[in-house]
């Protein structure tokens, strides 16, 4: 097992680092950012070139979520790049819209369920189907162009459709959120989808989502990484200028040892994120490594920004601050996609079979 990062590898991450740090990180600028990063051609890092990518695999494509990471920005990684990009692979026409999404034209998000089970359902009406149902909180719902939805047919499979937001029987409800991301809420009513708008039938379907969410899994744990680095990095600063008795906080033992809790944190959510996207990059069995490394992210994650609010103080709930934004994008992630308790809840299913 090599960490070592490639030059490409590297190249990407560096090239991130220098879009995320020029841009503004507030939500009202996520379509800039968004179509900086495809002026950049980082968008399509994961995705093959007859796509509109670059075809440098899951660990560029974790790299970049890492920079985003540490800049706390809301663009959508993880809806349009994972949720919807990996699915839409398994559809030949929809090689033109992800070469839009490559090029930072276009925005896509899944909606992929709780965990992969489906809120919406379908029954056959003629060669078509019928959609109806709701789910809330879609991630980057109110920026899609395209949404990939799965839904539960009359016998019970998982299906995969490619949804037209604007289409007739669907509504789209803007809800907000402490951590500023762009949320929605997606309702159906009797929606018409043709076989031109199958991703995946009943045959496939449950494997393309499982590997879509397992990526998913391991993206958000490199989010969290670049969460918790730029997190730590602020608060070793802040304890080493703020002054107190006369003296730094950071020379105080209780601090210290905190700050030495939150490094080691971060250095378990690097070793376990690193291991799993190594396994799952080469095509190894990866599903238990992704359980731990997103059980890992989930619990260091909020150990490392609880412990740089304490050090803070009030300091790091104010609105001029930074860390808040840390914060909020922290816990906004720990309820996306699932927490340590069902991670780990996972992990054991996963040890039993």
């Amino acid at each position: 097992m090599d960490f070592d990062f490639s030059e490409s590898q590297a190249a990407v991450r560096d090239l991130a680092k220098r879009v995320f740090q020029r841009l503004p990180a507030a939500p009202e600028h996520v379509r800039e950012v968004w179509h900086e990063l495809g002026r950049a051609q980082l968008l399509g890092v994961a995705l093959p070139e007859h796509a509109g990518g670059s075809d440098a695999g899951l660990v560029s494509l974790c790299l970049l979520a890492q920079q985003a990471g540490q800049a706390a920005s809301l663009a959508p990684i993880i809806p349009a790049l994972v949720l919807a990009a990996h699915p839409l692979l398994q559809l030949e026409a929809a090689r033109e819209r992800l070469s839009a999404v490559c090029s930072g034209s276009s925005i896509v998000c899944g909606s992929l369920g709780a965990h992969g089970e489906p809120a919406l359902r379908a029954r056959k009406q003629g060669p078509d189907y019928l959609v109806s149902g709701s789910e809330s909180c879609v991630e980057a719902l109110p920026l899609a162009d395209a949404v990939v939805v799965a839904v539960r047919s009359e016998q019970g499979a998982r299906m995969l459709f490619l949804l037209d937001p604007y289409a007739r029987g669907v509504s789209i409800q803007q809800q907000q959120v402490a951590s500023g991301c762009s949320l929605g809420s997606l309702v159906l009513t009797d929606v018409r989808l043709g076989a031109d708008a199958l991703i995946c039938d009943a045959q496939h379907a449950a494997a393309v989502i499982q590997h879509t969410l397992d990526h998913a899994y391991l993206v958000q744990c490199a989010y969290d990484l670049g969460l918790c680095e730029a997190a730590l990095e602020l608060t070793a600063r802040y304890a080493g200028e703020r002054q107190q008795f006369g003296r730094p906080i950071g020379t105080f033992q209780a601090v210290t040892q905190r700050i030495a809790d939150m490094h080691i944190a971060v250095e378990t959510i690097r070793l376990t994120l690193w291991r799993a996207a190594w396994l799952a990059e080469r095509g190894e069995p990866a599903r238990q490594a992704i359980a731990v490394a997103r059980s890992i992210a989930a619990q260091a994650a909020h150990q490392v920004l609880c412990a740089a609010q304490h050090i803070h103080g009030g300091m790091g709930f104010a609105r001029e601050y930074p860390l808040h934004r840390y914060f909020l994008a922290s816990k906004q992630n720990e309820l996306h996609l699932g927490g340590q308790a069902y991670h780990l809840t996972r992990l054991g299913q996963l040890l039993a079979e």
